[in-house]
């Protein structure tokens, strides 16, 4: 039997941003729609895990001295880099093809096995050269330590990344939520476990651990899912190549995101010190959690619309925009104006030299709405000049900006690149925008 429509209330607009759907669209467009319904599962998954992190993070401000922290970070960071750089992407080439695809376990364990691979490798890799570009790295826990490290770390969080987006794609977002909250619960009790020992690389190596738990957990239940499911309803061939088209432009994009995400406390800890990077860390850990939220609500809508022509893409784009922009634009505001508050809780250090800082990265979350939205779409229309140009200029300028600003007048100057990035990214996806359809 068809859903009954729902008719919520009416949701906020942003004119200027996005054209308002007709009538009948909009009564379509209410939270309890499979895409937005299941966006929400993952943005309840981000926030419950954002909120333990953050909690995770005051603890190791407290336990733990502030060069640590740094140290720690930095090496997380290098990490999730170098394992979010393994997995060419794959996350979402699973999300894009698994729903439409008849052959959904062959895809899922393709990707997982190239993943672990390229992970390794560059694991090895990184680690090996660390005396050069990580420094301070190999003064801290000694060279064998650190390969050890990143040799295990490296596939482990590659594939804690791409099994997520395995759950997504069958259609259960809603265990996402779960396996964070248990991983996010672990984190913190082995930072306790850590601080107990006085193990100064507790942070990372509890990390690590965490992750290695839920990986086991997660991978065997989902082994066993997608052989049991169902076939999808709508089943589309996916050859290898469709695949390897697919992958290239959206990894060649998604390498300058991460470098932008992940690579940039490799570039503050240089410019600004340990201590300036334990700032940078804990101040991004707060305002990526708005980044999060649009990048769950766009995970559902490629999940959702893996089908779609370029008509119904755009359509559901403006309305994940409606409903990213409501839950963002009023949190990034108050989390702003208490910015002073909240990294207190840290300590005066952090609240002393992070205040501008967080008030700078929360309001550029409201302009990522836009950027990062239209990178989703793009993923469903097979937009290849998107799905790379847009992250390379973004990235270019955030990175760019930090050099030029953070030696000027410290880590505020990195806000300032990812305010400014954001800001003129999304200004000139919105004139084209304005453009095309004075043009249609």
């Amino acid at each position: 039997m068809p859903q009954r429509p729902e008719h919520d209330a009416p949701t906020m607009e942003f004119d200027v941003i996005t054209a308002p759907l007709p009538l009948g669209e909009a009564a379509k467009d209410g939270w309890r729609a499979p895409q937005h319904r299941d966006g929400m599962a993952l943005v309840l998954s981000s926030a419950a895990s954002s909120g333990i992190g953050m909690l995770f993070w005051v603890l190791a401000a407290r336990l733990f001295e502030p060069g640590v922290v740094g140290l720690n970070n930095t090496a997380i960071s290098a990490m999730t880099l170098l394992g979010s750089a393994a997995h060419l992407n794959l996350g979402n080439a699973i999300l894009r093809f698994v729903p439409v695809a008849a052959r959904r376990g062959a895809i899922i364990a393709g990707c997982f096995a190239v993943g672990i691979g390229v992970a390794t490798l560059l694991g090895l890799g990184f680690a090996l050269g660390a005396g050069v570009w990580a420094p301070e790295l190999v003064a801290a826990v000694g060279h064998p330590a650190l390969i050890v490290f990143f040799l295990i770390s490296t596939p482990l969080y590659t594939v804690f990344v791409l099994q997520d987006a395995a759950l997504t794609a069958i259609k259960r977002a809603d265990l996402v939520l779960w396996e964070n909250l248990v991983f996010s619960v672990l984190k913190v009790a082995l930072l306790a476990v850590a601080a107990w020992l006085a193990l100064d690389s507790g942070i990372a190596v509890g990390w690590v651990v965490a992750t290695l738990l839920v990986v086991v957990g997660v991978t065997s239940w989902l082994t066993k899912a997608v052989r049991t499911a169902a076939p999808p309803p709508v089943v589309h061939p996916v050859t290898v190549r469709d695949l390897g088209e697919f992958v290239g432009a959206d990894y060649a994009g998604n390498i300058f995101w991460q470098a932008a995400v992940f690579g940039l406390p490799l570039v503050v800890i240089n410019l600004a010190g340990p201590d300036g990077a334990a700032v940078y860390g804990v101040v991004w850990q707060i305002a990526f959690a708005f980044y999060l939220v649009a990048i769950g609500m766009g995970k559902s809508m490629v999940a959702h619309n893996a089908a779609a022509d370029r008509a119904a893409a755009d359509r559901a784009r403006r309305g994940m925009e409606r409903k990213t922009l409501t839950l963002i634009v009023p949190a990034a505001v108050v989390v702003a104006a208490a910015s002073y508050p909240i990294l207190w809780v840290f300590g005066p250090d952090y609240a002393r030299t992070g205040t501008f800082l967080l008030v700078l990265l929360a309001l550029s979350a409201i302009p990522n709405v836009i950027t990062n939205s239209t990178v989703w779409e793009a993923r469903v229309s097979r937009n290849r000049a998107v799905l790379v140009g847009q992250p390379a200029a973004l990235c270019a300028l955030v990175i760019t900006g930090t050099v030029v600003l953070v030696p000027m007048i410290g880590i505020t100057g990195a806000g300032w690149a990812w305010l400014g990035g954001q800001c003129l990214v999304a200004a000139g996806i919105l004139v084209r925008r304005r453009l095309a359809r004075s043009a249609g």
